[in-house]
């Protein structure tokens, strides 16, 4: 009990300690925020993790112009396909999260196999959802970010409930976040250090208005406020 919590609390306790889990789903619980308590905490430092981070673009005029029901069915469908594709072609993830209309996936190393199956995810998921998603709502596209640099990995419990909680901070998931929204429908954003892999097919966008975003984002290293580089895949313009 803590005057902090603002006073007495009834500690909760399991009824039934013996649920069996699969080991394919304890494997899924730990790239997800939320597993099974363990009296285990990670803190680690990941020096070269890779984020992509994507987002559904006009979403806030799609709720505006729609019904509730209409709303519940793509952002349901929106979600369940996007985890769908993750887990077949992102399966070396690490960690993914759902963020209301858009997501941020974590591999814990930038190499040629992890930044393959980011790239996959992303080519996959854009086919889908111009084909068939968003095919009765042309104003919605899906774009985002993909870069390479440092996270911390941490792990916190949740006391009551039996379960821990886990997350990612730092400077790769901040600029993930601001470089995404640079991105426009079916574009990919990538930064400077995942650029000098060669492993990234881009091209340096020509748009003074994508530049003149870049250049009043605040937080970012100076190489990342250089340019806007975009992945630029063969055949797709």
């Amino acid at each position: 009990m803590s005057s902090v919590l603002g006073g007495e609390r009834r500690l909760v306790s399991i009824a039934d300690r013996g649920i069996e889990l699969d080991k394919s789903a304890l494997a899924g619980l730990k790239k997800m925020p939320v597993d099974i308590f363990d009296d285990v905490y990670l803190g680690e430092v990941h020096q070269n993790a890779l984020v992509l981070c994507v987002d559904v673009r006009n979403f806030s005029d799609f709720l505006c112009a729609n019904k509730e029901e209409d709303v519940f069915r793509l952002i349901k469908d929106f979600t369940s396909n996007l985890l769908s594709c993750v887990n077949q072609f992102g399966y070396g993830c690490s960690y993914y999260k759902l963020m209301g209309d858009g997501a941020i996936v974590i591999w814990d190393e930038t190499n040629e196999e992890n930044i393959a199956e980011a790239l996959l995810v992303f080519d996959s998921y854009i086919d889908f959802v111009n084909e068939e998603l968003f095919k009765s709502f042309p104003g919605l596209g899906l774009a985002g970010a993909l870069v390479a640099d440092q996270l911390f990995k941490y792990e916190i419990s949740a006391e009551a409930s039996q379960l821990k909680y886990r997350d990612y901070v730092g400077y790769g998931i901040n600029l993930a976040c601001r470089l995404q929204a640079l991105a426009r429908k079916d574009q990919l954003v990538v930064n400077r250090a995942l650029s000098r892999t060669g492993l990234v097919p881009f091209k340096a966008s020509d748009s003074l208005d994508s530049r003149s975003e870049l250049h009043s984002l605040k937080g970012l290293k100076r190489e990342d406020r250089e340019l806007v580089l975009l992945y630029a895949p063969a055949g797709r313009s």
